[in-house]
């Protein structure tokens, strides 16, 4: 079984969503780091959008490959991989993964 590690961009299922939190399948860059995940069974992520904004919280892949969009910092999310069927998409490059990290830092 595929165990996530961080820097991967999946596509996992957001729903059941409430509110303006982020729904469907979409793809997503997992935060956590292998040992977390493996030893919960949980991954934290912040969903990928393919609508650009304007606002600090939003981080745009520097180097897309086969995923094109902003990082969502601010609707981290822990989830059940194996539940949600998580599925491995693409590396992460290593300029977005910083900027995520760093936004992540100023309000965690």
């Amino acid at each position: 079984m595929y165990i996530p590690k961080e820097r991967d961009i999946v596509s996992v299922s957001f729903d059941p969503a409430k509110g303006h939190e982020i729904q469907k399948r979409r793809p997503a860059l997992v935060i956590s780091n292998e040992k977390f995940n493996s030893l919960t069974g949980f991954c934290i992520v912040c969903p990928i959008t393919s609508t650009h904004r304007r606002f600090g919280t939003y981080i745009e892949i520097a180097e897309p490959r086969k995923i094109q969009g902003d990082v969502v910092t601010h609707q981290l999310r822990s989830i059940d991989y194996k539940v949600r069927h998580i599925q491995f998409v693409e590396k992460c490059d290593v300029v977005t993964w910083a900027n995520v990290m760093t936004t992540i830092q100023m309000f965690v």
